[in-house]
Order: structure tokens, then C-alpha cells, then sequence
């Protein structure tokens, strides 16, 4: 330490630790980094409303073609669009395809009355009554499971895990397989106890499994819901068991898992949603007196569509996942098929197509240039993919 005098003061030098920066200083640069940061994240937020604005607003004339193949397909082929892509199926064989027609895996077979279930990546493939269901994923993985038993029904979650429900002599049994075909757990049904079991589906984890049963009590039909826990939190309950709900004159013949923890379950005469990452409960019922035409849903979003008495018009109510009727949006069209996305509503004949968003604004009102069976949304909102029985179409909407 050394010091040297001035006048009435004296300078200390510390010569063992270097001058720092004043306090006040290291604040100011530290703000203006952070109002910086601030400044860029409310631009991108002003810029991403923009085009939401921009989006929500625009409408579209006309469609291009933006590639084209030719396809040969048996009048038997079903399409039905799979996680952003296209699955084809028949009574031979399986493939699915990108809106380039690019094929992502194909499968061939026999089967007398194929029955398919997707979630995520996962397709499964089974014959109706028939012991064998094919689980195969976006990276051609093929793997078989033997059911030894009649399969009546099944499901399949993002993992892999199949839930399928066998036919046994005078029941039935729920059991569960993981994708290699290795038993998991199982559930005996039984018309004195649980009663048939109608439908079922297994959230995205395949943790939890959902069950429509119905039975006769009397001369009365009564319908029930149950989930069941094969994780940990399940684990210790009889079956699995976790919840469950009665429901007397009603049929409700399918249930869905929309994501990990949502679920709903339509009846002829109601609309039940329910919610819990362990335990589902029931958090919204719609009772209805109104005859459904069609049930269609997609990742987040369930559409129940209706036809007016005494004209061409349809209403289609759509709901999200909290059970909330987001939109109730009339239209005139006769339709074949609708895809329902999170912001849309694509409604479509072989003729003619309308796209909806979920604020009611009509975007897309156009005639097809030739008869469509599948008109299949994209990632991007503006592009599609049509199949017909000779080919296959990526299409992008124009103004």
C-alpha cells in the first residue's frame, strides 16, 4: 500500500486488487441488455400478431397444384389423414405418404376386414376377429402381436402399447401389449359385472385406458365409463381401476383420449368430457336431443355436427379441450368428410371444399378440378393434399 499527498487530501493505491466499476454502472449495462431482450421479444410478439391478424383475415380463391403422381389403387383402398401425412389401407396391404407422395413405410397383408387405430407416429392394423395386430411407426419399425384369441376392438397410445379387446367364451377380456407384442396387463369383462365393453381408447403415454361399457339391468340400458391406471398411482388398485361413471338410458359408443389427460365420451343423447392425469373426472356433460350426423376430432378439438330439420344445413359445434363450445358455425354444404385442426374446420365433398376458421370467417369456398376422396391438412396451413383414385395431389390455396 502507498500513498502521496495533495494539498489536504491523500490518494490511497491499492496495489493488490484492480480499480472495479461502480455499482451503478454494472446496473446500467444490465438494463439495457435486459431492455434489449424486452424490446426484440415484444417485436417478434407485435410481428406474430400481425400475421395472425393477417392470416385470421385472408381469404382464397383458387387452389395450384403444386406436385402430382399417379396412383393405382383398388376401389377397397381407405385413406384417412395420419399424423401430418397420408395412411392408405386395404384388404392386401398398408402404406403411408407425404403430400409428395413419398412413401413413409407400406405393409403388405391379408385381411378380410381390416380395422386401423393411429396415435402419433403409431399405426395398428388388425382383421376384425382375427388374433394378429401389425404396430408399425413413421421409421418402418414392424413388429406383430398375437392376440390368440378374436379381437374385437383395440387401441394403440404414441409409445406403442396396444390395448385390444379379445372375445373369450361367454366374456371378454381388455389386455394390454407393449409394441413388441409382450402382455402387459389384463381385465376380464363380464356382462353380471362391468358389462360389454363397447369402446376404448389409451392416452398418449398409454398409461390410462378408457372404457365405454353397456349392459341391461331389467328391461333398462344403462352405459358406464371407466379409467383405468397402469402406471405406479394404479398399481395397487383392484384391476387398475381408478374412476368411473354410470349413465342410464343411454349407448355411448366411443370414447377418446385427445391428449395424456383429456378425454371425451359421446352417447346418443350427450357429450361427456373429462380430465386428470391419474384419476380422470368429469368436468363438462352436453345433454342433447338433436340427432348427430358425425363426431369428427383432431389433436385438440371435437366437432359434432348436426343437420337442421327441413333444409340443407348443418351446424357443427365444436368444443376444445376444456369442454368449451368454442364455435357453433352453420353450412350449407353436403359433405363426405371434415377434418377439424386447431384454428379450422375443412368441410368437403368430391366436388367442393369450405374451410372455416374457428372465428366463423368462411376462408376457402372452391370447386375441386377433379372428384376427391381425402383432402388431408399439411403443417402449413395454405397446403393440402388431395387423393383420388388415380392420384395424388399437393395443392397450396392462392387469393
Amino acid at each position: 500500500m502507498s500513498a502521496t499527498r495533495h494539498g489536504k487530501f491523500t490518494l490511497i493505491k491499492n496495489e493488490e486488487k484492480p480499480d472495479r466499476a461502480p455499482e451503478w454502472a454494472i446496473f446500467k449495462h444490465r438494463m439495457i441488455k435486459v431492455l434489449g431482450v424486452v424490446a426484440v421479444a415484444a417485436t417478434l410478439i407485435a410481428v406474430m400478431a400481425l400475421l395472425n391478424r393477417d392470416y385470421q383475415n385472408t381469404t382464397y380463391e383458387d387452389y395450384e397444384i403444386l406436385s402430382k403422381s399417379v396412383r393405382t389403387d383398388s376401389d377397397t383402398s381407405k385413406y384417412l389423414a395420419y399424423n401430418g401425412h397420408v395412411l392408405k389401407y386395404s384388404r392386401d396391404g398398408a402404406e403411408a405418404f407425404d403430400g409428395t407422395d413419398s412413401a413413409l413405410w407400406n405393409v403388405t397383408y391379408e385381411m378380410q376386414d381390416p380395422r386401423v387405430a393411429t396415435c402419433g407416429d403409431y399405426v395398428a392394423l388388425g382383421d376384425k376377429r382375427g388374433t394378429q395386430i401389425i404396430v408399425i411407426d413413421s421409421a418402418d419399425n414392424l413388429n406383430h402381436i398375437e392376440t390368440k384369441m378374436p379381437v374385437l376392438n383395440f387401441a394403440v397410445s404414441k409409445q406403442g402399447v396396444v390395448a385390444a379387446v379379445l372375445e373369450d367364451t361367454g366374456f371378454s377380456w381388455i389386455k394390454l401389449f407393449d409394441k413388441s407384442g409382450s402382455e402387459l396387463a389384463s381385465i376380464r369383462c363380464s356382462m353380471s359385472e362391468s358389462g360389454f365393453p363397447i369402446d376404448i381408447s389409451l392416452s398418449d403415454s398409454g398409461i390410462l385406458l378408457a372404457v365405454s361399457y353397456a349392459r341391461i339391468e331389467g328391461e333398462e340400458l344403462k352405459s358406464s365409463v371407466a379409467f383405468y391406471n397402469f402406471g405406479g398411482v394404479g398399481a395397487n388398485e383392484s384391476d387398475h381401476y381408478m374412476s368411473g361413471y354410470d349413465f342410464e338410458g343411454t349407448l355411448i359408443p366411443r370414447v377418446h383420449f385427445m391428449d395424456d389427460s383429456t378425454a371425451f365420451a359421446l352417447g346418443d343423447n350427450r357429450l361427456i368430457f373429462f380430465s386428470g392425469q391419474q384419476k380422470p373426472e368429469k368436468i363438462r356433460e352436453y345433454d342433447f336431443d338433436k340427432q348427430i350426423d358425425g363426431l369428427y376430432y383432431g389433436k385438440d378439438r371435437v366437432a359434432l355436427v348436426y343437420r337442421a330439420s327441413g333444409d340443407d344445413q348443418f351446424t357443427a359445434d365444436v368444443y376444445n379441450l376444456s369442454g368449451e363450445n368454442v364455435i357453433s358455425q352453420r353450412f350449407d354444404l353436403d359433405y363426405s368428410d371434415i377434418q377439424v385442426t386447431s384454428d379450422r374446420l375443412v368441410i368437403y365433398n368430391e366436388n367442393r371444399c369450405l374451410i372455416y376458421n374457428l372465428k366463423g370467417k368462411l376462408k376457402f369456398d372452391c370447386l375441386f378440378d377433379d372428384p376427391t376422396i381425402l383432402c388431408a391438412p399439411t403443417s402449413n396451413t395454405r397446403k393440402f393434399v388431395l387423393i383420388n383414385r388415380e392420384t395424388s395431389q399437393l395443392i397450396r390455396l392462392v387469393k
